[in-house]
């Protein structure tokens, strides 16, 4: 197996970011990355969702920036794009364009995140914004439920437990200088890698000074998550209409393997097999065989020192006890039985091809190298990780299975449904 993307490199800058540079030799584009290892489960009980406020705040305005549309024209002009996101573990902020515009790009990024202006009056109007954001997305089943599962599967008021997205009672409440403390306080360069990928690369001396700004917190030690602290299922009912067909969306979470597990590519193989794509154990059982769903799914998220397994679907109410009966005997199954060589190649194929797809642009290659930087992984090529991919074994899959299914007796569960099912739903999973 060969590829164009060349061996990444890490440098350790004076202020104690990190620069990792991956080039793509003849890539006539490039993908930044501003990655810092500190999300929700780094905020406190005070601030819960202000890494979230913040990924807002820093697009409206800096000293040399002052206005949202200098930045957003800024980037237009360059050909480029930039975003942010928010999550458990790291916040980011990336932009793509073509190579020849890295230098300006990455100046931009820095500087966003280096001297926000905050100002009074963009506080309270993204304030708003983020508000209609929280709002709209807890409307919608999969964002009620991709908000509580965290805090289903870990419970207990544990950092872990809480929303990436945040809470609205503290967005609508913190001041001003509570957010200049906070981004002062967030922010710690050992903390915070600058990614590059792509036809274009900065060498360690101009990094250096465009990072020279950045905030000089301290990193912050992490509370330990332990798992299932709280209540075993939480549901959100939403009465309907006699106009409306029923149904409930659901997710199961299972106790998983951290980032640093060396069952990470048995694990991920395993998954794919059970619940990803038309070709999975459970598409094929629940959806085909019984026509029980119109989706279903198998996941895992690796976190620095804990995982999350989970099954999700949609039903109907009648219908989801028994997709749950059906999809934790495919589980099982996987513990029991080796899978077939022709199943598991099929599988392994897939996902190397959607690995490749994947990290095929500068802007993914640079994703792929600032998550795996995030967790402390070895910088692994897409073509490192689809060789141990291709060199998993049936053994292992039903190994990786068998631990997954150990931890059944632990399952925890989250819904949105016109009846509270949750009971019914959890001894179906048992």
């Amino acid at each position: 197996m060969t590829s164009d993307v060349a061996t990444p490199t890490v440098t350790r800058l004076p202020n104690g970011v990190t620069l990792l540079d991956a080039p793509i030799p003849f890539s006539r584009n490039v993908g930044v990355v501003l990655i810092v290892r500190a999300g929700s489960r780094d905020e406190s009980q005070t601030t819960a969702g202000l890494a979230h406020f913040l990924e807002h705040l820093f697009f409206k305005g800096t000293r040399r920036r002052p206005t949202t549309m200098d930045i957003s024209r800024e980037v237009d002009r360059l050909g480029g794009i930039t975003n942010a996101y928010t999550d458990t573990e790291e916040v980011a902020y990336y932009a793509e364009g073509p190579a020849t515009t890295l230098a300006p790009l990455a100046d931009i990024l820095t500087d966003m995140l280096s001297r926000p202006l905050f100002a009074p009056e963009e506080v309270e109007r993204e304030r708003n914004v983020v508000l209609q954001e929280l709002a709209a997305r807890l409307l919608r089943p999969t964002g009620w439920i991709g908000d509580r599962l965290l805090s289903v599967a870990f419970g207990g008021g544990q950092p872990m437990s809480w929303s990436a997205a945040g809470y609205p009672s503290v967005v609508a409440e913190v001041s001003r200088e509570a957010i200049v403390d906070y981004h002062r306080s967030f922010y710690s360069p050992e903390s915070m890698a600058l990614v590059v990928s792509g036809g274009a690369g900065l060498d360690p001396e101009a990094a250096a000074e465009l990072l020279a700004d950045v905030p000089t917190a301290s990193p912050r030690p992490r509370v330990p998550a332990v798992w299932g602290q709280g209540e075993r299922y939480t549901a959100n009912i939403r009465p309907i209409s006699n106009k409306e067909e029923p149904q409930v969306d659901l997710a199961l979470a299972l106790p998983g393997i951290p980032a640093h597990d060396p069952d990470r590519a048995s694990l991920a193989v395993m998954t794919h097999v059970l619940g990803s794509g038309m070709s999975s154990r459970l598409f094929h059982t629940v959806r085909e065989r019984h026509g029980l769903c119109y989706r279903i799914s198998a996941g895992h998220e690796y976190f620095e020192d804990a995982g999350l397994f989970t099954l999700s679907t949609a039903t109907r109410p009648k219908d989801a006890p028994r997709a749950v009966e059906l999809s934790i005997a495919e589980l099982r199954r996987l513990t029991v039985e080796p899978v077939p060589e022709d199943e598991l190649e099929a599988a392994r194929a897939s996902m190397i091809g959607r690995l490749l797809r994947s990290t095929e642009t500068a802007g993914s290659s640079a994703h792929w190298y600032a998550a795996r930087w995030r967790a402390g992984l070895p910088l692994q090529t897409p073509d490192d990780r689809a060789r141990a991919i291709a060199e998993v074994s049936a053994d292992q899959v039903q190994a990786a299975a068998a631990r997954i299914a150990a931890g059944l007796d632990q399952v925890r569960l989250a819904f949105v449904g016109p009846e509270d099912q949750g009971d019914e739903i959890l001894a179906a999973a048992s």
